[in-house]
């Protein structure tokens, strides 16, 4: 996976499931995912290592995609969207969702 698709895929579970994260793990991964922060700025930030930011990264991803895996929100959400013909529903459905 592209680093840039990587980016996307991580925000629409971060859009998604983010409330379900300790603060700090939303704040971490916000950080990483949205601001573009390297570890070495995330660590210096939250006064932890890089390894420990790394770990906080890839725990609050281990946990964002057991989510979408138990829950499929994003999944079926694709799949009413692609149900849906009329453009002006189609948009009116994407802000409800």
């Amino acid at each position: 996976m592209k680093k840039q698709d990587k980016f996307i895929n991580i925000n629409l579970l971060l859009d998604t499931y983010g409330s379900l994260l300790t603060k700090k793990q939303l704040d971490i991964m916000k950080d990483k995912y949205r601001y573009d922060l390297s570890l070495q700025e995330i660590s210096e930030h939250y006064s932890i290592s890089r390894s420990a930011a790394l770990d906080a990264i890839k725990i609050a991803t281990n946990k964002l995609n057991e989510y979408e895996k138990k829950l499929n929100l994003i999944k079926k959400k694709n799949e009413v969207l692609n149900i849906i013909k009329d453009k002006k529903i189609k948009d009116k459905v994407k802000e409800i969702l």
